[in-house]
């Protein structure tokens, strides 16, 4: 498979999907969950990195991040998902990767495409069955984002979108968009989320 060439966008937004190896369900119960996302705040705390969103799944994450000018993405997700195999095997007492392969990601445009990314997001637990409707599964940013809690370890975690109201970018998040989001996860040559002129820019100078 050809590597993919890493971009750094400095104070940009990238989308992130990390699948747990083989599709495992790794993350099994409340324990595990929270060993993450104490990871994930510790690894925030240590490279000033920015979390927008976050949604937890059994066997795999999507996340927002706002990356610092003077970091990549790739050295904020070494430390992230490598340190993370580690504290995992070493509480658990396992050996195997934690991980499927690296991490894929995308470069997403601005504020108002960060939010209706993440509300796509949001729907997963209902989309799998876990649960009937999006504010009713823990490990996820719809609570903080659409209803305003603050609370607990996501409320510790996670940063407001600037300059976004959610109810006006709600109303906004029309079938066609998400139909639009829908195509876009779908397809992993697909690297960057936004309009066209900002897409055309980054795949004439990756």
């Amino acid at each position: 498979m050809t590597r993919r060439t890493l971009v750094h966008i400095p104070d940009g937004i990238y989308s992130v999907v990390s699948t747990c190896n083989n599709n495992a369900f790794h993350f099994d119960g409340d324990a595990k969950f929270n060993l993450y996302l104490d990871h994930l705040a510790a690894c925030k705390l240590k490279l000033h990195f920015e979390i927008y969103d976050i949604v937890c799944m059994s066997n795999h994450v999507h996340e927002l991040y706002r990356v610092p000018t003077d970091i990549t993405i790739a050295q904020i997700l070494h430390r992230v998902k490598g340190h993370f195999s580690f504290k995992y095997n070493a509480r658990f007492g396992t050996k195997d990767h934690f991980w499927r392969n690296k991490p894929f990601y995308r470069i997403v445009e601005d504020e108002e495409y960060a939010f209706h990314l993440m509300n796509y997001f949001h729907w997963n637990p209902v989309r799998a069955g876990m649960v009937d409707h999006p504010a009713k599964w823990p490990y996820s940013g719809y609570r903080f984002h659409i209803l305003g809690e603050r609370q607990g370890i996501i409320g510790k975690l996670l940063t407001p979108l600037p300059a976004i109201d959610p109810d006006e970018a709600l109303l906004r998040n029309t079938p066609e968009l998400q139909r639009d989001i829908h195509r876009i996860l779908g397809n992993h040559r697909i690297r960057f989320i936004g309009k066209p002129l900002f897409i055309d820019h980054l795949n004439n100078n990756k």
